[in-house]
C-alpha cells in the first residue's frame, strides 16, 4: 500500500510521536498481517530514512547515510548472527542524534535488551496496531465500501481490527458484496492461506508438530508441550517460537497462550493433517496431563474427545469422593449430569456425588431423592458385604455434610457416629467444616444455634467432633469457640492467643482448610481492632503460601477477604480491579460455595451506589440461605437489604432491620452488625427497635468504634450528584471503548453537536476534565 495511503489511527500516531520523543530506538513487536511496515513507513513520512530488511544477504553492508534521521530495519526476528547483532547495536551507540525504528514479529531480544533497560529502547506492541472502528470504516471506503454502522460493528467484532484480515475482507466484498458469514468464512480461509505460507511452513518441521499438538489447549505450559511431544527439549522451541513471531503471548512465567486468530488457524492445520485416532491420541495423552495437575474440568473435556469414556467415569468417581471443599463439582457437573442414570445407580460413591452436587446446585428434591436411591443400595448388602462400611459411611456423611439438612440434630448424629466409628463399624469419607471458607461457625455449616451454647458444647462435644473429622477436626474447636465469642465482641485475646499456638500442629497435622479459618478469624480480630494493614499483610502472606503449595482452591474466598478490607481503607482502585477480575459471575446461577463471594459483591455494589444491584443479589441468595438453615448468612442479608432500602429512601429498611436485631439478639451477636460501621449506624440510632434496649446501646456503641476505624465503609465516597440519562450512559460506554464522537453519532443516531453536548455533561457528572479519565471513574462508580 502506498504510504499516503496507509491507514494510521489517531492513537498510533500520537503513541508513536510521544516514543519518538522520549527515546531513540523504537520496537515495533507484532505478529505477522499487523502492518508494522506500511505503518512505521506512514508514521516516518516527514522524516529522512535509511531502510534495511533482514531478509536480504548482507543486509548491513551499506552503512548509515550521514543525511538520514532514521534508521527503518524490517524483520528483525531474522537476525541470529551475533556480529549482525553486535553491528546493530554499535550503530546505535555510534549515531546519538538518529533514531533507529525496528520491525520484528518477535519481542525485544536479549541483545537489546540493555537499551530498553534504559530507557533508549520502547516497544509498540500488536495492541497499538489493532484497527480501532474508524480505521477499519476508513481502509472499507478507500476500497469503494460503505457498510452500514449495523455492518460495520459486525466486521469489527469479526476482524477485530486485525488489519490483515480487513485486507482480505476489502478484497471480498468488493464489487458490493454484503458482508455475511460466508464471506467471514472466505476472509478466514485465505487468511489460513496466508498463515500457511508466510508462517507455517517457515518453522522446522519439530516446531510444526509441536504447534499442532499444541493448538487445542490453552494455556501453554513448558509441561504440557514436554508430554504432548514426548521431546524434552519442547520447552526451548517454545521459547523460540516466541521471541521469533509474537504468535504466543506470554501469560506469566511458564504459561502462554496462541495469538487468537493464529490458534484457529492451527486448529484448521490439525484438522487436515491428523486423522481422527492422531487426534484422540493427542487429547488422550493431554488429558494424562490435566488429571496429574488435579484441572479435572480440563481432564474430563480431553478424556469425552478422545473417546475414553470408561475414564471419564473413573475421574467422576474419583471427584464424588471428594467433599465439596476440595472436590471439583462445578467444574464437573455436565459430565455428571450426562451419565445415564443406570450407571450412576450402581456406584455409591456416584450416588453420593449426585446427591451432593445437586444439593450445591440447590435442587434439594433431586438431592434427597439420590440419598433415597443409596440408602436403597445400602438396605441391599449384608454387614458381610465388602461395600457395607464404605456405604453407610457415605450416608453419615450426607446426614452431616449435606447443606439443606442445616445443623438442626447435628449434635446427636455427631454422638451417634461417634459410637460406631468408635465401633469400627462405619468407613467415614474426609469432611470440611469450612467448605473453603474463613469460618467455622459459617462454613460448611451455620453453627450459630451452637453458639447459644459454646463453652458447654466446647468441653461435651470437642472429642466426638474431632474424632469424625479427622484431620479436619484439629483445632476446629479451640476456633469454633474462639469465633463464637468474637461475634459476641467478648474478649478473645488469650482464646486467640491458644489457638495460634495450635496453627504449627494445624499445619503439620491437619488441614489447610482449618488454617485458613484460623487465620481467617486472626485477620478479622485485627481488622475490628483497626489494624487493617497487619490483616491485609497476614492474608496475603497466607495467600502467597496457598499458591507454593498448590492450594488455589482458596484463593477466590481469600481475595474476596482482602475486597471486604479494601472497601474499609478506601482502596478504590484494589476494590475495582477486584471487580473486574475476580468477582464471581452471577449467571447462568448462583452457586452455593461462592456466597461468600457474592456477599463480597453486594458490598462493593452498595459501596457504588449500585443499591438495586445489591438488593437483586441478595434477594437471590435469601431462599438458599433460609432453606439451608444460614442464620449468619440470613442475618448478613438483612443487614445489607436494610442499608439498600435506607438509601434509596423505602421505608421497609425497619423490617429488615428490626428482623436483623431480632436475629443477632437472641444469638447475642454483635460484631455482625457493628461491622458495618458508618453505613448501618444512622440506621441503628432512628429505627426505633422494641427489642432489648440494653444490648441495642452495646451494638451502637460498638457499631461507633468501628466507624471511627473505617468512616467510609459501604460509603459512596465517589457518588455522582446527577445520576447520568440513558442516552449519557450509552455515550460514557461508547467513549470507554474509544469511540470517536462521529462515531458515537453514527451509532446513536444523533447529531455531532448533540454527542458533544452529552459528552461534556458526562465528564462533568464523573467530575473529570478528560475523556481518558472517563473509564477509570466509571470503573469506581460500577458503571461499566
Amino acid at each position: 500500500m502506498d504510504s499516503s495511503q496507509a491507514i494510521i489511527k489517531p492513537a498510533l500516531q500520537a503513541l508513536f510521536q510521544t516514543e519518538w520523543e522520549q527515546c531513540r530506538v523504537i520496537l515495533f513487536s507484532a505478529p505477522c498481517g499487523f502492518g508494522k511496515t506500511t505503518a512505521a513507513t506512514a508514521l516516518l513520512a516527514q522524516h529522512t530514512v535509511c531502510r534495511y530488511d533482514a531478509a536480504e544477504p548482507d543486509f548491513l553492508s551499506t552503512p548509515i547515510s550521514p543525511g538520514c534521521d532514521a534508521v527503518l530495519i524490517d524483520e528483525l526476528q531474522l537476525v541470529q548472527e551475533s556480529a549482525d547483532q553486535q553491528t546493530i547495536c554499535e550503530w546505535i551507540k555510534a549515531n546519538p542524534c538518529k533514531h533507529f525504528v525496528l520491525l520484528s514479529r518477535g519481542i525485544v531480544p536479549g541483545w537489546l535488551m540493555p537499551f530498553q533497560f534504559t530507557g533508549l529502547l520502547r516497544t509498540i506492541d500488536s495492541k497499538a496496531l489493532l484497527f480501532d472502528r474508524a480505521a477499519t470504516a476508513k481502509l472499507l471506503e478507500q476500497n469503494g465500501i460503505f457498510p452500514a454502522a449495523e455492518e460495520l460493528t459486525a466486521i469489527q467484532a469479526e476482524s477485530i481490527g486485525y488489519p490483515l484480515a480487513v485486507s482480505i475482507l476489502c478484497s471480498c466484498m468488493a464489487g458490493g458484496v454484503p458482508f455475511s458469514a460466508a464471506v467471514a468464512d472466505e476472509v478466514r480461509r485465505q487468511l489460513f492461506i496466508h498463515y500457511e505460507e508466510a508462517v507455517y511452513r517457515r518453522f522446522p518441521l519439530p516446531m510444526r508438530q509441536l504447534l499442532l499438538n499444541l493448538a487445542p489447549f490453552e494455556p501453554i505450559t513448558p509441561d504440557l508441550a514436554i508430554l504432548l511431544s514426548g521431546d524434552g527439549h519442547a520447552g526451548e522451541l517454545l521459547g523460540q517460537i516466541q521471541r521469533d513471531t509474537t504468535m504466543m503471548i506470554y501469560d506469566e512465567l511458564d504459561s502462554f497462550h496462541l495469538w487468537p486468530a493464529f490458534r484457529q488457524f492451527l486448529l484448521w492445520e490439525m484438522q487436515q493433517r491428523y486423522t481422527p485416532a492422531e487426534q484422540n491420541a493427542i487429547y488422550s495423552r493431554a488429558a494424562l496431563y490435566y488429571d496429574l495437575q488435579e484441572d479435572y474440568g480440563k481432564a474430563l473435556d480431553c478424556y469425552a474427545r478422545s473417546g475414553e469414556h470408561r475414564k471419564v467415569t473413573e475421574l467422576l468417581i474419583k471427584n464424588a469422593e471428594q467433599h465439596p471443599g476440595v472436590g471439583h463439582y462445578y467444574d464437573m457437573e455436565k459430565y455428571y449430569y450426562a451419565m445415564p442414570r443406570e450407571e450412576v445407580l450402581q456406584s455409591p460413591t456416584l450416588l453420593c456425588g449426585m446427591s451432593m452436587l445437586t444439593s450445591l446446585n440447590m435442587d434439594y428434591e433431586a438431592s434427597e431423592d439420590w440419598y433415597a436411591e443409596l440408602k436403597a443400595y445400602a438396605a441391599r448388602l449384608k454387614k458381610s458385604d465388602a461395600e457395607y462400611k464404605d456405604v453407610q459411611g457415605k450416608l453419615a456423611y450426607l446426614d452431616i455434610a449435606l447443606p439443606q439438612r442445616g445443623s438442626n440434630g447435628l449434635l446427636e448424629l455427631i454422638r451417634s457416629v461417634f459410637t460406631i466409628l468408635t465401633n469400627k463399624k462405619i468407613q467415614l469419607p474426609a469432611f470440611s467444616v469450612t467448605s473453603t471458607l474463613p469460618s467455622v461457625m459459617n462454613g460448611g455449616k451455620d453453627f450459630c444455634s451452637w453458639s447459644k451454647r459454646d463453652e458447654i458444647l466446647y468441653d461435651t462435644m470437642r472429642k466426638p467432633v474431632e474424632t469424625v473429622l479427622g484431620r479436619g477436626g484439629i483445632g476446629l474447636a479451640d476456633c469454633a469457640l474462639c469465633e463464637s465469642q468474637f461475634e459476641k465482641s467478648k474478649d478473645v485475646s488469650t482464646r486467640m492467643l491458644t489457638l495460634m499456638s495450635r496453627l504449627g500442629e494445624i499445619q503439620r497435622s491437619g488441614t489447610p482448610d482449618m488454617e485458613f479459618a484460623v487465620v481467617g478469624l486472626l485477620a478479622r480480630l485485627q481488622v475490628s481492632q483497626g489494624k487493617a494493614a497487619a490483616a491485609v499483610e497476614l492474608l496475603e502472606n497466607l495467600r502467597t503460601k496457598f499458591i507454593e503449595t498448590g492450594e488455589s482452591r482458596f484463593l477466590p474466598n481469600l481475595d474476596a477477604m482482602l475486597c471486604r478490607i479494601w472497601l474499609r481503607t478506601g482502596d478504590t482502585d484494589r476494590v475495582a480491579r477486584w471487580l473486574r477480575e475476580k468477582a464471581p459471575s452471577t449467571s447462568p446461577r448462583l452457586r452455593a460455595l461462592w456466597r461468600y463471594q457474592y456477599f463480597t459483591l453486594a458490598m462493593v455494589q452498595i459501596a457504588n451506589d449500585d443499591c438495586d444491584g445489591a438488593l437483586l443479589l441478595l434477594a437471590q441468595l435469601l431462599p438458599y440461605c433460609v432453606h439451608c438453615g444460614r442464620t449468619m448468612d440470613v442475618l448478613h442479608i438483612r443487614l445489607l437489604m436494610a442499608i439498600c432500602y435506607f438509601r434509596l429512601r423505602n421505608k421497609v429498611w425497619k423490617a429488615a432491620l428490626s428482623a436483623a436485631l431480632d436475629t443477632a439478639c437472641e444469638h447475642a451477636f454483635i460484631r455482625p452488625v457493628a461491622q458495618y460501621g458508618g453505613a448501618v449506624l444512622p440506621l441503628l440510632t432512628s429505627c426505633g427497635w422494641q427489642g432489648d434496649a440494653a444490648y441495642l446501646e452495646q451494638v451502637i456503641a460498638a457499631t461507633r468504634e468501628q466507624t471511627v476505624n473505617y468512616p467510609d465503609f459501604l460509603v459512596c465516597t465517589h457518588q455522582m450528584a446527577e445520576p447520568l440519562t440513558v442516552t449519557e450512559l450509552q455515550v460514557l460506554k461508547l467513549l470507554c471503548h474509544d469511540r470517536s464522537n462521529g462515531e458515537i453519532g453514527e451509532i446513536l443516531g444523533i447529531k455531532l453537536a448533540t454527542v458533544k453536548t452529552h459528552v461534556s455533561h458526562v465528564l462533568q457528572k464523573l467530575g473529570v476534565g478528560r475523556r481518558n479519565e472517563a473509564k477509570a471513574a466509571a470503573e469506581k462508580l460500577g458503571l461499566l
